[in-house]
């Protein structure tokens, strides 16, 4: 049985800004699901992050600061059970969906050595699946955004609740099993998926930088590596 006709993980989070090194989680989402049936949350918690939240993050999510008062949890406390859930998940040889991994998974582990616990496992034994990685090399000269809802609609999954951890999370796996289903390629084990995406983001890093530099345009070089803990190729 092919990885996308399993049960998949889904891990999404909604945070206070895009810098990984300096954003707060506001919101987990970790949810399961079977291709044959619906998900279930794993861990699905608000986060009080003890800062101020920018007003855009606020109109973006629909979170309240109210909401995050009351009924967000302690940082170390849902981030020391998310780890553990992402450990149990890869002892288990279930794979993780992230959609744009090189930003939720940097802030999580960012998160975790903040508050002085665990580091995150390694890529592998977690198999990562990244469907925005997978869709911009598989179908790279596709034109317009890549941004989850509109990638999620080009492969016709229903996207409802944007900007919400366990929603997004939810059809990021859903879109992980379209493409998977659709490009029979990226239909391998885990270490080879996992090696087949660093090479995928690798080469649009590189040919996108190449490409702003033959522009003349100023700009600033993505040197940011799919999540494997290698350090970035020069």
């Amino acid at each position: 049985m092919a990885w996308h006709e399993g049960p998949l993980a889904a891990l999404d989070l909604e945070a206070t800004g895009v810098d990984t090194a300096t954003a707060r989680i506001i919101e987990v989402g970790l949810i399961r699901t079977e291709a044959d049936r619906g998900s279930e949350p794993i861990v699905s918690r608000l986060v009080d992050p003890g800062v101020a939240i920018p007003p855009k993050i606020l109109d973006l999510t629909g979170i309240t600061e109210m909401e995050l008062a009351m009924t967000g949890g302690d940082p170390a406390e849902v981030l020391a059970e998310t780890r553990s859930a992402i450990a149990r998940l890869a002892e288990a040889g279930i794979p993780i969906v992230v959609y744009n991994a090189t930003y939720d998974w940097p802030l999580l582990g960012a998160e975790l050595e903040r508050h002085a616990l665990d580091p995150l496992p390694g890529v592998p034994p977690v198999i990562l699946i990244d469907p925005l990685v997978l869709d911009r090399h598989l179908a790279r000269f596709r034109k317009g955004k890549r941004t989850l809802g509109v990638v999620a609609a080009h492969y016709g999954v229903q996207l409802e609740g944007a900007h919400r951890a366990d929603q997004d999370a939810e059809a990021a796996a859903a879109l992980a099993r379209a493409i998977a289903a659709k490009f029979p390629e990226v239909q391998v084990g885990g270490p080879e998926l996992v090696a087949y995406q660093v090479a995928a983001h690798r080469e649009w890093r590189d040919s996108f930088n190449e490409y702003m530099t033959r522009s003349g345009r100023a700009f600033d070089p993505i040197t940011e590596v799919w999540p494997t803990g290698q350090p970035a190729s020069p």
